[in-house]
């Protein structure tokens, strides 16, 4: 498994590749109105439901921050709304690191990133984080979708293009922690 990480700044590889302290953020500082580049307008929403929750406003409901609703036999105006089973839709915040599955200057453009290291080895680098954090992350691709569906590790299909890996732990105070050195190799800096 390939994993690149694109970096803002030239000189962050250095903490990558000869070891250092690295800022990890909180998911919600990705959140924006619009969708670009690393900053998108449903970060850190988790909207798991049969049916996308915030339509069921224009019949008289309104839930957020809801977890495990259940919305049976419900009806508006003479029409049967659909029914819900356990459904989610919160926003829940914890640290998050973004990597990539691919190498590409044209998505490191995208991101509006000047450099990229290849991480060695993804598991160990996450078991010295979650030493620090104090918790374990969760490791895994993204995936992407058309639909209403979000979580931490599913996205809008509109950004797909960023292949995402990413780090997710359950931990609301952005930190920094040190990485030992040959975390990663230098792949590409922009001149």
């Amino acid at each position: 498994m390939e994993i690149f990480l694109y970096l803002t700044e030239p000189a962050w590889t250095e903490a990558w590749i000869e070891g250092g302290e690295i800022p990890i953020s909180l998911a919600s500082s990705y959140l924006s109105d619009s969708r670009e580049g690393i900053m998108t307008p449903d970060e850190n929403l988790v909207h798991e439901s049969a049916v996308p929750i915030p339509s069921l406003k224009q019949h008289g409901y309104h839930f957020e921050n809801v977890k495990g609703l259940t919305f049976t036999d419900n009806y508006s105006n003479g029409i049967r709304l659909p029914d819900l089973y356990n459904a989610n839709y919160y926003t829940e915040d914890g640290l998050i690191l973004s990597f990539c599955n691919h190498f590409d200057k044209i998505t490191a453009g995208r991101l509006g990133k000047r450099a990229c290291v290849k991480i060695l080895n993804l598991k160990k680098t996450r078991r010295k984080i979650d030493k620090q954090l104090g918790c374990k992350g969760i490791m895994k691709p993204c995936e992407y979708t058309n639909d209403h569906q979000r979580n931490h590790f599913l996205k809008s299909k509109e950004d797909e293009w960023q292949d995402e890996f990413r780090i997710f732990w359950k931990t609301q105070m952005p930190k920094w922690v040190k990485i030992p050195q040959n975390t990663a190799k230098l792949v590409w800096m922009a001149e």
